[in-house]
């Protein structure tokens, strides 16, 4: 047997025809308006007062609000999402004013939140902003 493992050593050792791995491919470009997390330009962005508020900054707030926080939060930002009647503990309602509002996006979507890290700094205003005009 140690007459066949030498032999075999041998043609391994000589063996130059493996493949390279290929190369991975380049990063992905961050999309536009995105910041870090973590960094200065991400806290700058968060913080008050945040962008000019016009229709389309509401509209997108309406529209990130309908998808990301209504199952949960309910229509009107009460706590009474579709949630809660399938068993989730009850919501606390978001408050109506855009800067407490940051501040419930800013700690809540730091930690477990489902919806952490799918909204960027413009988002957040947006909802902040849509939600202290809800009724």
């Amino acid at each position: 047997m140690r007459r066949a493992v030498l032999p075999l050593l041998l043609l391994l050792t000589g063996c130059d025809g493996w493949l390279e791995s290929p190369r991975p491919p380049p990063p992905v470009p961050a999309p536009e308006g995105s910041v870090a997390q973590g960094t200065a330009a991400r806290r700058a962005a968060l913080a008050p007062p945040g962008p000019p508020v016009d229709d389309a900054l509401l509209r997108e707030g309406a529209e990130a609000f309908r998808i990301f926080c209504t199952p949960c939060h309910g229509p009107t930002g009460a706590g009474d999402g579709v949630v809660t009647r399938h068993g989730h503990p009850p919501i606390p309602p978001l408050p109506h004013d855009a800067v407490r509002s940051m501040t419930v996006l800013q700690t809540n979507l730091a930690g477990a939140h489902p919806v952490e890290g799918r909204l960027d700094p413009r988002q957040r205003w947006a909802v902040s902003r849509f939600v202290e005009r809800l009724p």
